[in-house]
């Protein structure tokens, strides 16, 4: 028989390569998919959809929508890259919020997978397709199961893999970590900087840090901490460590010159987090989080496999230490474990009790997963207590085929959740408005998911207890010229002084689930209104230049 042509070889290889990779890339859309199922069948769903802080980037869209200024005071993250590009682009092809931020959480789980998938190419240069493919969905799965631990309506629990689904946890940050680790690992493996990693990684470092100072202790840091200490035990060598750490360095830098303009926009500087004389508490903090989540089966389980994370980090840079293995692996060993520490450390000693500032914990180590993976696959085969296990492939082709069928069960489930996902206390306020145009106040957590998912034609203003402006995370410009004649008075919120007494008695109170609606409209607390929350709205633009 005569020999097939190299053509032929060469496209049934090029074929059989996009078939594995778009195998693996629906294993990882499956182990997202069944990650938001879970998250919307439990009170997780609350973080997702309907928290003060999750709807930022709706509240965003529907104020570019209305035509707004867009004079936004945000915190000392502004969510302007990735976040908010993301987001739009997610919101033009859904027709909800709930379901804008439903994708957004997929794509986000996938580009984890992505991100691993190449640094799988770094660390794996010799092995199989298939098995680089593997080892990156194991890391999405690693994820997912911690996802399937955690179903608590709030965001200060030790509940931390699930934050990646939402759009204003931090995520960016994350995905500019794994992707900032990626473009080190290809400098570390070809032994030098190609000027195209290095403009990458610099627009990275840039971009992130412009946008959230989070990524300079949860990646710039660790890098130049990582290479430069290697370079010194001599593991890896001085120039491509140099550059790879001044780039990420001077990255970082311009981020910060790059917020100057931008500090109209930023409502704290992030220096007012830095608390150390509170490192204490936190510590006793974190310890109590630490017993209330391992008061569940689920949180024990959650909590062991944090600490198999953690174990796999640590053990994976002690077992490239001492194997004397590539290069390349020792850094994706090394880095997450100085990633960890410097979160871990970094959170007590700056006295911050935020949870979410711990998320490098279980999204770092995801890329010591592929290393601790690399070293078993070179490492062990050299030794006699190797012996080959013809079972694994048939264990991994079912256990795809598991995940394949739990991701196709549950996403008529999940799409029918999101498609149908609705806020009934806003059904409520727009019933009351009738299709008026009308402006009201409130608190914080109370009005946000309100002005996100009431119609339109009802306006919602956040203020203080005071009835002047509550500046954070709300667009100012939506202040100007309002005429607000209505207070939403939540069941869990907290007036130092009662509505009634600051304002007079309002001609109707009607009541909803979870809230009064005060209207004042015809009345002298409408004036009273006016002056505060617009007046107060107009002296912050001001200050801000706005």
């Amino acid at each position: 028989m005569a020999p097939a042509p190299s053509g032929g070889r060469r496209s049934g290889g090029v074929a059989g390569a996009i078939g594995r990779e778009a195998l693996g890339a629906l294993v990882a859309l499956a182990l997202a998919v069944i990650a938001l199922r879970h998250v919307v069948a439990t009170e997780r769903v609350a973080l997702l959809w309907y928290d003060g802080d999750s709807v930022l980037l709706p509240l965003v869209h529907r104020s570019m929508q209305l035509g707004q200024p867009f004079e936004w005071a945000m915190s000392p993250a502004l969510f302007f890259f990735p976040e908010l590009p993301v987001y739009l682009l997610c919101a033009l092809v859904t027709g909800t919020p709930q379901q804008a931020l439903a994708l957004n959480g997929v794509l986000v789980l996938l580009a984890v997978y992505a991100l691993v998938r190449a640094a799988a190419n770094e660390l794996m240069p010799s092995a199989g397709r298939a098995a680089r493919i593997t080892v990156s969905a194991v890391s999405v799965a690693f994820v997912t199961l911690l996802v399937l631990t955690e179903s608590s309506g709030t965001a200060t629990s030790l509940e931390l893999a699930s934050l990646l689904l939402t759009t204003t946890y931090y995520y960016g940050v994350v995905l500019a970590m794994l992707g900032t680790a990626v473009l080190v690992l290809r400098a570390v493996r070809l032994g030098r900087a190609s000027v195209v990693v290095l403009v990458v990684l610099g627009l990275v470092a840039l971009c992130t840090t412009a946008s959230n100072p989070l990524y300079v202790p949860w990646s710039a840091a660790p890098v130049v901490v990582t290479l430069v200490l290697l370079a010194v035990l001599r593991r890896v060598p001085w120039r491509p460590a140099l550059l790879l750490s001044g780039t990420v360095t001077v990255g970082s830098l311009l981020g910060y010159l790059v917020r100057i303009p931008l500090q109209p926009f930023v409502s704290l500087d992030p220096s007012t987090y830095v608390q150390p004389s509170r490192a204490v508490e936190t510590l006793q903090f974190f310890a109590a989080l630490t017993d209330v989540r391992a008061g569940t089966a689920a949180g024990d389980a959650g909590l062991f496999l944090m600490f198999v994370g953690v174990l796999v980090t640590v053990g994976g840079t002690v077992w490239a230490w001492r194997v004397r293995t590539a290069r390349t692996v020792l850094v994706a060993t090394v880095l997450p474990l100085v990633t960890v520490v410097a979160a871990s450390i970094g959170v007590v000693l700056v006295g911050s009790e935020t949870p979410r500032y711990l998320e490098p914990v279980v999204t770092a180590p995801l890329l010591a997963l592929v290393a601790v993976a690399e070293l078993t696959r070179t490492a062990v085969r050299r030794t006699r207590v190797h012996r080959p296990f013809r079972g694994v492939r048939a264990t991994v082709a079912i256990a795809a085929v598991a995940v394949l069928a739990a991701g196709v069960a549950t996403a008529p489930s999940t799409a029918h959740a999101v498609a149908t996902a609705r806020y009934s206390p806003s059904s409520c306020l727009d019933r009351w408005a009738d299709g008026r145009s009308v402006t009201g106040v409130g608190q914080f957590w109370t009005v946000r998911p309100l002005a996100t998912y009431s119609a339109t034609n009802v306006q919602l203003l956040q203020v203080r207890d005071t009835f002047d402006t509550y500046p954070w995370l709300v667009d100012l410009g939506a202040y100007r010229d309002a005429d607000p004649t209505f207070v939403v008075v939540g069941s869990h919120d907290l007036w130092t002084t009662a509505v009634e007494d600051s304002l007079g008695a309002p001609a109707t109170i009607t009541h909803c689930t979870g809230f009064d609606v005060y209207d004042y409209a015809g009345t002298s607390g409408a004036d009273v209104l006016r002056r505060d929350v617009v007046g107060s709205a107009d002296e912050i633009r001001q200050e801000r230049g706005f």
